[in-house]
Formats: C-alpha cells, sequence, structure tokens
C-alpha cells in the first residue's frame, strides 16, 4: 500500500460557493479507458476528464479510479495544465485503485482534462493494457450534484471527409462533411441516464454516450454503433426504421427527443446505422420493434467480508431477464461458474444484487465476473474485477452460524480461535443424542470461515447413515472454549 496526504484547506469562500446545480444540469467525469505500458515506465499519464462546469458553482471534487495492480500502479496525480490546476489535493492509493480529492476556492470552469493520474508500469512485459475505470465520484461533497461517471476515448478526424473508429465505444463515425479538425471525445456511461426516458418505444438500452466536439465549426457525420450479437431482433433489422436515435444537450437530465431513424441494422453483429447528424450531445438508442436491448450487469465490486467474499452489481432496468451466472477463477486457473442468482424479472426501477463467495482462503486472489441471461439466451458479461483475502488473526474465540442453513445433505460450521487450540466439533440431534464428533486436531489462531477451512459435515451420523430431516445441534469445543449452535435439516 502506498499513502500519501496533501493537506486540503477550507476557505471562508465555501459556504457562499457550495451552492446546488441549476435545475437540470448534469457533470460527466470519465477516464481514458485504458494505458499501454513496457517494463520500467514511469508516470505514465492517464487523463481524468470532465464536462463543462462553467457557473456551476464547483469547486471541489473526489473519485476513485480502479485498474489493473498487476500492469500498473498509481503513484500520485498532475494537476499541471488541467483545469484541477491549482488545486489543494489528496490521493489515497490501495490495491488496484486511487482515491483522489481535490478542492479550491474559486469555482472550476470550462471543460476537457481534469487532471492526470500517474502510474508506474509492475508488469515485467511490453505493451501490456490495463483498463481504467472511475468507480466513485462526487462533486461539492455531494449535495445535491448530479454527477455521472463513464470511459473515455478521444481523437482527431482530419478535415474533409474520414472515419475515427472508438475501439472502447464501439462506435464508428463517418464524417461527410468537417470545417475544422477539433478533438472529439466520447463518453460512454453504462447505466439509464438520469431525468425523463424516451417516450413512444418498447425498450430503451441501459447505456449512452456523450459526445463532445471542441471547437467550432459545422459538420455532418454518420453513428455506426455495435450493440453486440443478439441485441438486434430480426423484425428490427428487416425494419432498421424500428431503431430511434434520441438525443438531449450535453448537460441536461431532461426529456429525450428523436433525431433520426436507423437506416441499417444487423442482428448478427448488432451494429445499427444512424445518417445526417449534425450536432453532438447525448445519445442512446430505443426500439418500436422486437430488439430486446437487455439489462446488463452495471459495475461489479467486490471486497473481502468477514464470511468471504461480498459481490454486488446492480441493474438500473430488466427486460425479459432470467438472472446472473456468477463466475470466478483464482492464480493460474480457469473460470468456473459457481452460482446462478435468479432476476426480479421485468423492471423498470434499480435493482441490487449480492452474493458471498465462501469458499475462499485467507491470502488468495480471485477473479471474478457476472453474465446476465435473457430468456432469449443472450448473454451480457459484466468486467472482471480482482479481490485480495487477507491473512487475517483472530484475537477471539467464535462460533458462527452454519451454512447452508437449513441444509439437504452437506453443511459448513465456520468459527474463530483466538490462539493454538485442539479442535472437536460435535453434532446432537434434538433430543440431545450424540450424531457425530468430528476431531479437526490441533489448530492456530485465526478466522476458520471459508469452506476451505471451516468444519464439514456430510449429514452422516458415526455410522455412515443419513440422517433424519430436523433440528440439529453443533457443538464448538476449542480448548476451553465452548459454544452451541443450531441448524436444520429439510429433506
Amino acid at each position: 500500500m502506498r499513502y500519501k496526504l496533501i493537506p486540503i484547506f477550507l476557505f471562508p469562500l465555501y459556504l457562499t460557493l457550495c451552492l446546488p446545480f441549476c435545475e437540470g444540469d448534469l457533470v460527466f467525469l470519465s477516464v481514458q479507458g485504458q494505458i499501454t505500458v513496457s517494463q520500467g515506465d514511469h508516470n505514465v499519464k492517464a487523463a481524468l476528464y470532465i464536462s463543462d462546469v462553467t457557473g456551476l458553482n464547483v469547486i471541489s471534487a473526489e473519485l476513485t479510479v480502479e485498474y489493473d495492480p498487476d500492469v500498473v500502479e498509481a503513484v500520485g496525480i498532475d494537476l499541471a495544465g488541467t483545469i484541477a490546476e491549482g488545486s489543494s489535493s489528496a490521493y489515497n492509493v490501495k490495491d488496484g485503485s486511487i482515491s483522489i480529492a481535490l478542492t479550491r476556492a474559486t469555482p472550476y470552469s470550462g471543460s476537457g482534462v481534469f487532471a492526470y493520474v500517474l502510474f508506474d508500469a509492475v508488469t515485467q512485459d511490453q505493451g501490456v493494457i490495463s483498463k481504467l475505470e472511475i468507480v466513485k465520484a462526487k462533486l461539492n461533497e455531494g449535495r445535491e450534484h448530479d454527477v455521472e461517471v463513464g470511459r473515455s476515448d478521444t481523437q482527431t478526424p482530419p478535415v474533409g471527409s474520414s472515419a475515427v473508429t472508438f475501439k472502447g465505444m464501439r462506435l464508428k463515425m463517418e464524417f461527410i462533411s468537417n470545417s475544422a479538425s477539433h478533438e472529439v471525445r466520447v463518453t460512454l456511461v453504462n447505466k439509464r441516464p438520469i431525468g425523463e426516458q424516451p417516450t413512444g418505444v418498447a425498450s430503451v438500452l441501459n447505456k449512452y454516450w456523450v459526445i463532445n466536439r471542441e471547437g467550432e465549426g459545422e459538420f455532418e457525420v454518420n453513428l455506426t454503433f455495435t450493440l453486440g450479437s443478439g441485441a438486434i431482433g430480426s423484425e428490427d433489422e428487416s425494419n432498421p426504421g424500428n431503431l430511434k436515435l434520441f438525443r438531449r444537450e450535453g448537460n441536461s437530465t431532461g426529456s429525450w427527443s428523436l433525431i433520426a431513424s436507423a437506416t441499417s441494422a444487423n442482428a448478427a453483429t448488432g451494429e445499427v446505422r444512424f445518417e445526417g447528424i449534425r450536432n453532438f450531445s447525448q445519445f442512446t438508442i430505443g426500439t418500436t420493434g422486437d430488439s430486446s436491448l437487455p439489462a446488463e450487469p452495471l459495475i461489479l465490486s467486490g471486497f473481502p467480508s468477514r464470511d468471504g467474499v461480498l459481490l454486488r452489481w446492480e441493474t438500473e432496468s430488466e427486460i425479459s431477464n432470467v438472472g446472473f451466472v456468477v463466475y470466478r477463477r483464482d492464480e493460474g486457473g480457469g473460470y468456473k461458474r459457481i452460482k446462478f442468482i435468479s432476476s426480479v424479472g421485468n423492471t423498470a426501477f434499480p435493482t441490487s444484487y449480492t452474493f458471498i463467495d465462501r469458499d475462499v482462503s485467507p491470502g488468495g486472489t480471485y477473479y471474478y465476473y457476472v453474465e446476465s441471461v435473457d430468456i432469449s439466451g443472450m448473454r451480457r458479461e459484466s468486467r472482471v474485477i480482482r479481490v485480495r483475502v487477507p491473512v487475517e488473526e483472530s484475537n477471539r474465540f467464535a462460533l458462527l452460524q452454519s451454512y447452508p442453513n437449513p441444509f439437504n445433505s452437506e453443511v459448513w460450521i465456520p468459527y474463530e480461535l483466538g490462539g493454538e487450540v485442539p479442535v472437536v466439533i460435535e453434532i446432537y440431534d434434538g433430543v440431545g443424542h450424540l450424531v457425530r464428533k468430528l476431531d479437526l486436531g490441533l489448530q492456530p489462531g485465526g478466522r476458520y470461515v471459508s469452506k476451505l477451512r471451516s468444519g464439514y459435515w456430510d449429514g452422516r451420523d458415526m455410522d455412515g447413515n443419513r440422517v433424519a430431516s430436523g433440528v440439529y445441534y453443533y457443538v464448538l469445543r476449542a480448548g476451553s472454549f465452548m459454544a452451541i449452535g443450531k441448524m436444520t435439516i429439510i429433506k
């Protein structure tokens, strides 16, 4: 862990400047989608971008950026030549993330590069890519201020007819005319946008794009979005005009305006094309036909808990969704399906899901992703996250609740040891008869909560016969410590 703190000063002007945004204003914070590094690289810059905040009285920002710690390590921030130049700053680097806090006496203004994050390469290879993602952000301490986060890509198309492909954004721009070469920035936000949704369509994509072009000058561009195989139905492929492109102003949270119908659609690739676009702003896609435009896991997060690794993800809405498959791999292994979580079904409201992976070991490193499945069999994957389980010493003796409870044929009994002691677990039936004795031997102090470490009972008695349904009691004897828990067998 690396930690550096630069004091943040509070100024008398704070109370007069921390005013709510004007109604309908929305600010976008984004990070370039990835950086490429080679062994020995130092202070590699990754840009953080912000939309136009002129007149919005923004004087502070807090955000967290995640990266691949096997490829790079965050080592600081650079404010020179950025919108945040002159700010007081602080940052905190943990495993795979950097948290940044910025503040100053006068409001920020303009749009573009807000700050740079600095990285050193830790990889031993050449030309390795680390994806970057903002996972948390708030402005002015989150006081009634709407802020959206996403990934950005920037390119400068030449004057005249040209094509620009934003690989990470899966968006192709074909400029039919372009009176001046100006930088174009595309931000992809993987969630249903804040504010009123487009009306008159059967479903709306749960993501949207924010396209900004620096400078003045007229242009005309055709946009081809790639939504992925299965996103576009056969009816909409035959009648591409069913697919609609909606637009609203760049920092608006209001209603959407229909600006174009698709000229072509491909169900196999998920490509949909809109022609004759002359203004950039926010864009999303809806359909009046049979395209599912399904929900997908948004940001998957995970962290160690007392019971294992806690995973959490959220959908903004769900259309014909069946559920989610959780995949995991450990260091050096392949991904394995470990759990299926049923979906709530069709809903227009955000829904959160959680899952605890108990089958982990202290000191282990695990990789996870979640896959959503709809009724047609279409699948969408979340990003991959990495979770390290710390080696935790316990300073207490404790018996925890068995899991699963109730259970059918096998159960795990977790516990904690405050020191090295012999451990025995005894199983009793509802009238107090000893059913099974598990002698686990001499064990060092620590937490025994994962499936690999906790006590295991296969639901059989001392003669190998399966026990009947009912209530059973388990007793932990650890040296002079004793505790009793209750569990239920249902067959």
